[in-house]
């Protein structure tokens, strides 16, 4: 080998060598990396694993924590681990209903895998559960690709029984499911005859039902029946285009509605929700029953949280129940009101509403079995943890009625069993709400009217009826009064004059004269002359003190029952004057009853005018009574000194000085405040001059206008409302006249709002900027509200509004029973019940009360005053009824809460 060679070689030899050790060293590096990467796998897998454990274990410590569930399946999918995806979707299921994005990201993968028929089935029963939770199109439209996918015929006609009938009735995309259905048609019979003519029945049954892009459908059909003519059979032209006709205009009406849910947002719950209502009501006439519901379940489905939409739904098919036997495989049209009523009670475990329609269905149903279901509800309701007293009351009302209607009245045995769940019920709503509870007695003023009738107790019923009239401010309404005259009746004339007597006394009643009408007509039908006199001296007493009360106050506060009684008296002989008679409202002889649903007489000043005080002496044949001159007249525009002190609210009519524009309403002023006092807590405020108005003695009454350097002082000012002053809550709002305009910090609907909290059971010296310390990690806070009294002492009350519905709703999860200062404090979303129509007839239930406490910010109803009849029960309920209780008694002496089992047994006595 020569030089030149041997060098060649070595040169090739020394780049191999170089290549090797290139080789060598890109190998090593690469091993490294590899192990590196599966280190950070192992690293990665070891933190999802000790997640997924820690999330287990705060689940078992609060097991109504909603987040906890979401953050275990989201922690499952990070670990791509079908079998942890599996377990924590169903420990999800077993406590909520599964979205319906959660139940796709779900189904998805279990369909991707799922080669074998067998597979196919049980994903096919996930898909069944998913759709019995919420009706989803898109779920529907997952479940019609898994029908597409599967070679097994029966599976797939299993698939598409349960969609088409329900799934393809949605306005929006129920056309594609039936392109898919007619696509998997044509793909699994191939291109025959028979397949041409399953083609046409589907067209057909697609164009019977209003569907967005029906006419693209339409088209396809006419096509198909044109280029098969010869195959295609029992065409119907007629009745084919009269069916399209008739949906086409349905689908008209539907669109506009359609577009306004598509253009809203999606935390625009209530507007949604009233969306659908408009939706329901104005196209129900245009649609089949199956139509119609299909909207309920679109509604409650995006709707969920809302109670409202669920009741609406159970109502009507309450009304209008679908026949199982036409549609067995689908998941709606097979389902019962029960059915319906346990799905709502997942979502809205807090509807007061959803318990009572429950009762009743079981009711109705009239199994063997139903006495002990309805027990298990009211078990339910206890752990529900409704928001209101007065949500807590109605269920209990609906309890005590079904009660009422399954005992037998004839056994001694049952009458105890009947008594002492009243009894339970009386004592349970005190430990749980205090004074708050059943604050108008409607649970005794029932287990009174009882007493009196079927329990045949009147001793008893009056003693309980007694306590109700003794309670808060039942003292001043008329129509309790008239109620318990009425049950007294039983007991004899006398027991009916002596309550008449008590009554007209009670300081402050609603509507005197009705209730002195009342008592006359009973005395000209039962009493003597001098009882008869004596009825009319109280009474025009009582009512003369009535007029001058509402003279002192002003016209604005005269109500339309404000009329004079036409009654004589033997008090003195004078004759009114004229000026003096005319001037005053009057009703028909004797007055009228108030009875609901009949309208009064009412007669303007100058009929009145023709009725003499002599006419009316004449009638009762007695000496006119004596009235005092009122000669006096106000005007239309009222008289500020006259105007009753407003919180938040300048609706007195009266004018201030100056620009309104720069000016605001202050009231809740103690009566000894002053200008300078006024000027001295709003140092941060450009005022020019405070105008307090006073009454004819020159006094102040609690409230006035403050006139600001400028316009943008005004938004400013209304930033201190509630700032203290000699230790009340001084409330300042805009003057604006229209009301419509003016400015709240502070409004809540009457409505479910998601991202607003009731709070309540706070400590009683708890600061707002505490409580907004306790709320804030979960999110930005909009604003909050402490509920108190005129007098700026809290309420134990809070209302709080947060930017999302996302933090309200871990606000919820996370705070409720949470333990302050000693104070166990109750954290619900405000969801206020409808407000009650204040002319309609209390129905038997009281469904729809609200008390204020739901429907605004601290005000409403008065509430029971420390001392009142919680206190007092064991004084006014009947010894008999507390003797024959002292067992059930006992044992909640030391106001222990009777566990399920106590409540069990004293039903199965």
């Amino acid at each position: 080998m020569s030089d030149v060679e041997m060098k060649d070689e070595k040169d090739a030899l020394d780049v191999k060598s170089d290549t090797e050790d290139d080789e060598s060293s890109e190998g090593t590096n690469t091993e490294d990396e590899d192990t590196e990467d599966d280190d950070n796998d192992e690293s990665i897998e070891s933190k999802h694993i000790k997640e997924y454990i820690e999330i287990l274990t705060k689940i078992a410590g609060d097991k109504y924590n909603y987040d906890n569930y979401a953050e275990l399946l989201e922690v499952a999918h990070q670990m791509n681990d079908l079998e942890k995806i599996r377990q924590s979707a169903e420990i999800f299921s077993a406590m909520y209903p599964l979205s319906p994005e959660i139940w796709l990201k779900w189904l998805k993968i279990e369909s991707s895998l799922a080669t074998t028929d067998e597979q196919v089935e049980k994903v096919e029963k996930l898909f069944q559960r998913a759709l019995n939770d919420y009706y989803s199109a898109e779920v529907a439209l997952e479940f019609a690709e898994l029908a597409m996918k599967t070679s097994s015929r029966d599976i797939a006609d299993r698939i598409w029984k349960t969609l088409i009938p329900t799934y393809a009735l949605h306005t929006v995309k129920g056309r594609s499911i039936f392109e898919a259905y007619r696509e998997d048609t044509l793909t699994k019979n191939g291109d025959s005859s028979a397949s041409f003519n399953r083609l046409a029945r589907i067209y057909e049954q697609e164009l019977k039902i209003p569907l967005r892009n029906m006419e693209d459908s339409y088209i396809e059909y006419k096509l198909l029946c044109e280029k098969y003519k010869d195959v295609i059979k029992d065409l119907d032209e007629e009745k084919f285009e009269r069916r399209y006709k008739q949906a086409k205009e349905a689908l008209q009406a539907m669109l506009p509605h359609e577009n306004a849910l598509a253009a809203l947002e999606a935390h625009c719950h209530q507007e949604r929700a009233d969306l659908y209502r408009k939706y329901i009501a104005e196209c129900q006439p245009l649609l089949e029953d199956d139509e119609v519901q299909i909207l309920y379940e679109r509604m409650v489905t995006e709707c969920c949280l809302d109670g409202t939409v669920w009741h609406d739904y159970v109502r009507y098919l309450h009304r209008c129940p679908p026949d199982p036997e036409e549609n067995p495989a689908s998941p709606v049209f097979r389902q019962t009101e029960l059915d319906l009523v346990n799905r709502a009670l997942r979502n809205c475990t807090w509807s007061a509403e959803l318990f009572v329609e429950k009762i009743r269905i079981v009711e109705r149903q009239a199994k063997p079995s139903s006495k002990m279901t309805i027990l298990k509800i009211m078990e339910d309701v206890a752990s529900a943890g409704l928001q209101t007293p007065e949500a807590s009351v109605k269920v209990w009302l609906e309890y005590l009625t079904y009660l009422r209607r399954v005992t037998d009245f004839t056994s001694e045995k049952e009458r105890g069993i009947l008594r002492a769940n009243f009894d339970l019920a009386w004592n349970q709503l005190g430990r749980t709400w205090g004074v708050l509870a059943d604050a108008q007695c409607k649970i005794l003023q029932f287990w009174g009217r009882l007493e009196y009738e079927m329990l045949g107790e009147p001793s008893k019923g009056r003693d309980l009826w007694y306590s109700v009239m003794d309670s808060a401010d039942n003292s001043t309404r008329v129509g309790l009064w008239i109620e318990f005259i009425e049950l007294e009746a039983k007991r004899g004339p006398d027991a009916v004059r002596k309550l008449y007597r008590k009554s007209i006394n009670c300081a402050g009643l609603d509507d005197p004269e009705t209730l002195a009408a009342a008592w006359l007509r009973f005395e000209r039908c039962n009493g003597t002359l001098d009882q008869l006199i004596t009825c009319q001296e109280l009474c025009n007493a009582t009512i003369e003190k009535y007029y001058k009360t509402l003279s002192k106050n002003g016209p604005a506060n005269r109500t339309t029952k404000g009329k004079r009684m036409e009654t004589g008296s033997t008090s003195a002989n004078k004759e009114p004057s004229e000026s003096s008679t005319t001037k005053r409202h009057a009703s028909s002889v004797d007055g009228a009853s108030g009875s609901p649903g009949k309208k009064k007489l009412k007669r303007t000043h100058d009929q009145m005018s023709d009725r003499s005080a002599g006419e009316r002496q004449a009638e009762f044949k007695t000496p006119a009574i004596p009235v005092a001159n009122n000669t006096k007249r106000h005007d239309h525009k009222q008289d500020p000194a006259k105007h009753p002190e407003m919180e938040d609210d300048d609706s007195s009519g009266y004018v201030p000085k100056g620009d309104q524009n720069r000016q605001v309403f202050v009231s809740n002023l103690s009566f000894e405040v002053t200008e300078t006092d006024i000027r001295e807590i709003f140092p941060d405020l450009s005022i020019e001059s405070v105008e307090l108005v006073a009454s004819s003695s020159g006094k102040s009454r609690g409230f006035g206008y403050m006139q600001l350097a400028s316009a943008d002082e005004v938004p400013k000012a209304l930033s201190f409302d509630r700032r203290p002053l000699n230790g009340r809550p001084v409330f300042i709002s805009n003057v604006a006249r229209d009301k419509a305009n003016r400015q709240h910090q502070f409004k809540y609907s009457a409505a479910f709002e998601p991202n607003k909290l009731f709070i309540k059971g706070l400590p009683f010296n708890l600061a707002r900027d505490e409580l907004e310390k306790l709320f804030k990690p979960f999110g930005p806070i909009r604003d909050i509200r402490i509920v108190c009294y005129r007098s700026g002492k809290s309420k134990g009350l809070a209302y709080l509004e947060y930017e999302t519905e996302t933090a309200a709703k871990n606000a919820v999860l996370k705070m409720d029973q949470h333990v302050i200062d000693g104070f166990t404090i109750t954290v619900a979303i405000s969801s206020p019940p409808p407000k009650k129509n204040p002319t309609a007839t209390e129905p038997n239930l009281a469904v729809g009360d609200s008390g204020g406490l739901s429907v605004s910010l601290g005000s409403g109803k008065k509430q029971l005053a420390k001392g009142d009849v919680k206190q007092k029960l064991s004084t006014m309920i009947p010894t008999a009824v507390l003797k024959k209780n002292a067992a059930i008694t006992a044992t909640t002496s030391d106001d222990k809460p009777k566990s399920n089992d106590d409540f069990r047994k004293l039903l199965l006595k």
